[in-house]
């Protein structure tokens, strides 16, 4: 961790793009989000060290996925332009961890190979501003993930936005992708299936230090994230198994995380 908007480093060590404008010209801007950044990684890190793990999304089920895209125009990010399959790691997750109430869903999608990288999407709306709002869902209750912020990419801003589309599993086993600059229509770009194990992992996961091969994090947004990340993952995740597992088919049932 550790690395900064100016900085951000990919899996391999190299910048996730060294031409991204620092926003040190606007000393104004910088400062208030500095200080921002310095709250939420206080506020972060001693909810962890209370908590004795994640400092959100404590609890959760891990599996294992593969991406398909269908590539339109060429954005510089590996996903987006190569159809793949794109194997990952996924998480799913309640925000607070309560096991039953409303909370925020989130999905954290670690890319593996030549795109690799991490996303975070958590429930969103769909909508010009409602992708940019988190809501909650009540228990057993899924539906729109987004990256609520923007990566940044060679043709510009763009949104990812994942849609269950299955039976109604729980977690659901199939997403369809879709991609949308700020305020534009979303477009269809692939699908997401995914087996979950029935069971959480220690994995953490770091969409601005490592975002997916092409794309990288807005140095406003690093300088608000980047702090909280690191000050929560200062505490070792601890692993607590979801309620519901169905050990015969080693799928999470309907009830898990409630």
């Amino acid at each position: 961790m550790g690395t900064t908007s100016t900085d951000v480093a990919r899996p391999d060590g190299s910048a996730a793009h060294p031409e991204a404008s620092p926003v040190g010209d606007r000393p104004g801007v910088e400062a208030l989000a500095r200080g921002v950044g310095a709250l939420l990684a206080a506020a972060f890190g001693l909810t962890a060290r209370l908590r004795h793990t994640r400092a959100l999304h404590a609890v959760g089920v891990c599996g294992r996925g593969v991406l398909s895209v269908r590539p339109g125009p060429r954005s510089g990010v590996r996903v987006l332009d190569d159809a793949g399959p794109h194997p990952c790691a996924v998480r799913w997750s309640r925000a607070t961890g309560r096991r039953r109430g409303r909370d925020v869903e989130g999905l954290a999608v670690r890319l593996d190979g030549a795109a690799a990288g991490d996303l975070l999407l958590a429930s969103t709306g769909t909508g010009v501003l409602g992708r940019h709002l988190l809501t909650v869902r009540r228990t057993g209750r899924h539906g729109t993930l987004t990256t609520l912020l923007p990566l940044q990419t060679r043709r510009g801003s763009l949104l990812v936005r994942l849609d269950p589309d299955g039976g109604g599993e729980s977690p659901p086993t199939a997403y369809r992708m879709l991609v949308a600059a700020p305020g534009r229509p979303w477009h269809e770009r692939g699908r997401l299936t995914v087996t979950w194990s029935g069971e959480d992992c220690p994995r953490r996961h770091d969409p601005v230090g490592a975002p997916p091969v092409g794309a990288w994090t807005h140095p406003l947004w690093a300088r608000l994230r980047d702090p909280s990340y690191e000050a929560s993952q200062q505490v070792r995740a601890r692993t607590e198994e979801p309620a519901g597992v169905d050990r015969s088919t080693g799928g999470v049932g309907a009830s898990s995380l409630r």
